[in-house]
């Protein structure tokens, strides 16, 4: 049985085929395929609110390609799910039906605390039911937190900071405030010093990475900042060929480690978890859970 993911950010759109390793709720999944395309919706959107006809097109061929890679390796079900710049966008909705059109395939354009709900999917099974949790999931468009207690999410909430908005400089100042105001509502249960995150999402890997923490552990605050600040102080070109860092991940990643950074410190955590997990990991489980349940029901 394998299921594929689409992911239609705000920087790329990704494809993810994965199939099941086990029988259980919870099961690993074995990564079959997984292509990204740096498409970079969120550049049209952020600075003219809809998608340009060019980035439409090259959109359709992409679905159309990852039709073709879908077909080739005989994939059962599919979701595909689109987020910030889609939902922002003037012609989004009717570009989803210019996908349909052309593709057959529907295309999903979810709220903030959908996405929000598809991400916690992916992680809650990697949570300690001692601890507390702030899950922080940063994309291009948006930032998606969710306060999770004895393995549960007790709260969640969606913000317009991303990325691609922060480096155009659409981020408003009272979205931050809303951001710190929502922190601040926050129950923890443990001290300070006893406060853990989950980070998700590609650029904290990659921060982790470049941070020179092992794969698997915590990356400690003072040293994602410092990292941060490394980055920053190189060039485009530099992150590129020195850091082996893609283009277009090149030019958001130090943007990215700001909302981390600002949400760790602004709740005193020392340490975020990151996980090579995000939202394409949530399609993938929404897709096997109903089929498991099914599964045993005819059995």
């Amino acid at each position: 049985m394998k299921f594929a993911a689409i992911d239609i950010g705000s920087n790329a759109v990704r494809l993810y085929i994965a199939r099941p390793l086990e029988e259980l709720p919870n099961t690993e999944f074995k990564s079959v395929e997984f292509t990204r395309l740096p498409l970079r919706l969120g550049d049209d959107v952020f600075k003219d609110q809809e998608i340009s006809k060019k980035k439409s097109e090259m959109l359709i061929k992409s679905i159309q390609a990852f039709q073709l890679l879908m077909e080739i390796y005989n994939v059962d079900q599919v979701r595909a799910c689109a987020t910030s710049a889609m939902r922002d966008a003037k012609n989004g909705r009717r570009l989803t039906k210019e996908i349909k059109k052309a593709t057959g395939l529907t295309i999903e354009i979810l709220s903030g605390k959908q996405e929000s709900k598809l991400i916690q999917k992916a992680i809650l099974h990697k949570t300690d039911p001692r601890k507390n949790y702030l899950h922080i999931d940063v994309g291009g468009g948006s930032t998606e937190l969710a306060f999770i207690q004895q393995g549960r999410v007790k709260c969640f909430e969606s913000f317009n900071i991303g990325t691609v908005r922060l480096r155009e400089n659409k981020v408003k100042a009272e979205e931050w405030s809303r951001v710190h105001r929502w922190l601040d509502s926050l129950q923890w249960s443990n001290p300070s010093h006893d406060r853990h995150a989950i980070g998700t999402g590609g650029n904290i890997v990659k921060l982790g990475q470049l941070s020179g923490t092992s794969a698997g552990e915590p990356i400690n605050h003072l040293l994602l900042e410092h990292t941060v600040h490394s980055v920053k102080s190189l060039t485009h070109k530099q992150r590129v060929y020195d850091l082996k860092l893609n283009p277009d991940r090149a030019e958001v990643i130090d943007f990215a480690g700001i909302i981390y950074s600002d949400i760790l410190k602004h709740c005193h955590i020392q340490d975020i978890a990151a996980p090579n997990l995000g939202l394409k990991d949530g399609i993938i489980r929404s897709l096997w859970l109903p089929y498991l349940k099914d599964l045993k029901s005819q059995s």
